[in-house]
């Protein structure tokens, strides 16, 4: 292990096809922040196994599969990026206690969107879902390689720039009404480091009575629309004045934002959104649009805490 006091980027890994290419994006990701790159992967007995010379001999085997696993992980980060920095952590626990652990000390945690599983058609695994609820960190849930059609197809306003189109591989950002300033801040510096757009993304909805019946008629859709411009704008504005060569793009309309987001995923480079995490007892612990977005998305996913700086 390295003594480096460089705040790094953690990925847990499996032997899973998304694990390997959620660990290609992670040292992509640590090579453009000039961070190290720290892999990580749980073991753990089964919890039937009885201790004894056999479970002793069982436990150094599992424990030899993961330093193995993580020398492969090694191997195919120095063939993609040869001078950034690696280092490896078996963690003696559960994946997701472990991976909290270390991204006490890291600037971003990614994770695959899940792992190996009997449940293959679950769209995002329960160790994912856990990290985003709960890791003090921004964290990457990577879904695939975006696909090729997205947010460049959409039109959108550009603030005192009339009606134009970010370009493919932009940062699409969810903003919530008054959105805080992490997830705002972290998609800024994304687009920044990537050389890419920033498309911010706000949607309303009128109140509805029962499903397809609105309270409201849709008469004063202008005027709301232009009130949540103003407000979009409102919410971007410190960081458009720190990040002022970064291309800014909006779309604001009444739609569901998780429907909106997901389209607009498709061809982004990454998705980021604030995690308006729950502790109520009957709750989603990271909020409805939040979930369905991880499950849906084209495009890698990032989840920010909101007291993330």
């Amino acid at each position: 292990m390295s003594g480096s006091t460089v705040r790094s980027v953690v990925v847990g890994v499996d032997a899973s096809t998304h694990a390997g290419e959620a660990l290609d994006w992670a040292a992509d990701e640590a090579a453009l922040r000039g961070s190290p790159l720290r892999i990580a992967h749980a073991w753990t007995p089964a919890p039937h196994r009885v201790p004894g010379k056999d479970g002793v001999e069982g436990a150094t085997s599992m424990i030899q599969a993961a330093e193995e696993l993580l020398a492969r992980a090694g191997v195919r980060v120095k063939e993609r990026h040869s001078g950034l920095q690696v280092d490896f952590e078996v963690l003696p626990e559960e994946a997701v206690p472990g991976l909290i652990r270390l991204a006490q000390d890291a600037d971003l945690l990614v994770v695959g969107s899940r792992g190996l599983s009997r449940f293959s058609s679950i769209l995002i695994g329960s160790v994912s879902q856990s990290l985003v609820a709960h890791a003090p960190c921004p964290v990457v849930v990577f879904r695939g390689a975006p696909d090729a059609i997205g947010p460049a197809a959409a039109a959108v306003v550009e603030p005192g720039d009339g009606v134009t189109v970010p370009g493919p591989g932009a940062v699409v950002l969810g903003a919530a009404p008054g959105e805080v300033a992490g997830p705002v801040e972290f998609a800024f510096a994304e687009a920044d480091r990537r050389g890419v757009s920033l498309l911010a993304v706000h949607t309303w909805m009128y109140p509805v009575s029962y499903s397809g019946f609105m309270v409201m008629p849709p008469d004063d859709s202008d005027q709301r629309n232009g009130e949540e411009a103003r407000d979009l704008l409102e919410v971007l504005a410190t960081a458009r004045k720190e990040y002022p060569q970064v291309k800014v793009f909006t779309e604001v309309g009444m739609n569901e934002p998780a429907t909106t987001l997901v389209r607009l995923s498709a061809g982004a480079g990454l998705v980021v959104l604030g995690a308006n995490r729950h502790r109520n007892r009957f709750a989603l612990p990271i909020g409805s649009v939040a979930q369905q977005v991880l499950h849906y998305a084209h495009a890698p996913v990032a989840v920010v805490p909101h007291g993330h700086r």
